[in-house]
């Protein structure tokens, strides 16, 4: 990524994390940036293209659908691990500037069209992966409805290391925490519980539909 882009990202991330899009101005995030307001014009057009960019990058670093290794014989349970492990390495990152999840609890508290462009850029793609996956361990005819249920349950199990992580190191150990709050872990967990969840879905499924 050209350098002058990725010091306006970062400029900007951490003022709109700060101050919120409205009270943020170009003139301040290219002084941060150390940056021309022409850069700005060149790489993002405007403002609030350059605030949707630093709320994509905030939320998933890379921007971009991840690119699996799986075959038509490529078991689901394999998939669903290999899902979460994606998603865990954003959501267990140390090395992430705090204005990621500043920034993203401003959004989520007031969204915008950042929310929109996320979701239908990344989010939304994403979750129906999830469901296709889904759909592959749950019995057929499983309507969409229940799909997605268990879709935003693991969904949100995700999360909750992402943007609790003050909150659980307050409720455990010090020495714990930093032995469960790894992305090996966290991964083997989600989806062993998942799958729990998803062949009990199935049995009861299976017990209701027979005569």
């Amino acid at each position: 990524m050209d350098d002058t882009r990725q010091r306006l990202l970062n400029a900007a991330g951490q003022t709109f994390a700060e101050k919120g899009f409205e009270a943020t101005t170009i003139r301040e995030i290219c002084r941060l940036a150390d940056a021309n307001i022409a850069a700005v014009n060149y790489h993002f057009g405007e403002k609030e293209q350059l605030y949707i960019e630093a709320v994509k990058q905030a939320h998933c670093h890379r921007g971009e659908m991840p690119q699996f290794d799986w075959t038509d014989e490529t078991p689901p349970e394999r998939k669903l691990e290999d899902f979460l492990r994606d998603m865990m390495s954003m959501m267990v990152d140390d090395e992430s500037p705090s204005w990621h999840i500043e920034l993203m609890m401003r959004e989520m508290a007031r969204p915008t069209a950042a929310c929109t462009e996320l979701v239908r850029s990344f989010i939304g793609p994403m979750f129906d992966l999830l469901n296709q996956i889904i759909a592959e361990i749950l019995p057929v005819g499983t309507p969409a409805g229940v799909r997605h249920l268990h879709a935003f349950s693991i969904v949100g199990q995700c999360l909750l290391y992402r943007y609790h992580r003050p909150v659980g190191r307050l409720l455990i150990d010090e020495g714990e925490f930093r032995s469960l709050w790894n992305v090996d872990k966290l991964t083997r967990h989600i989806t062993d519980f998942s799958l729990a969840a998803l062949r009990s879905a199935a049995r009861t499924s299976d017990a209701e539909a027979a005569p």
